[in-house]
């Protein structure tokens, strides 16, 4: 097994890569995708992880929402990604 540091994904990377950010109601399972330039003018350069608290699910209100870069739409993954999956090395 590779010794991996972990850094935060911050707005900024995503907007240099031109990703979407994801999010997914744990109460509802509801999800959708949103683009970063109108995140970045409203929090700067933010780590993504520290924004969840700012979001509220559209379909049920849930605060329980889980935040993610979009990595499937972007064509980075194939098939199915979920924060239970582990990503190929």
């Amino acid at each position: 097994m590779r010794d991996v540091k972990s850094i935060p994904v911050r707005l900024s990377w995503l907007a240099a890569r031109q990703l979407k950010v994801w999010l997914w109601c744990e109460g509802c399972s509801h999800h959708k995708t949103l683009p970063v330039a109108p995140l970045v003018e409203k929090f700067g350069d933010a780590v993504l992880i520290e924004l969840k608290s700012h979001f509220r699910c559209a379909a049920c209100g849930g605060r329980d929402v889980f935040i993610r870069p979009d990595w499937h739409s972007a064509g980075w993954t194939r098939g199915v990604v979920s924060r239970h999956e582990k990503l190929p090395d």
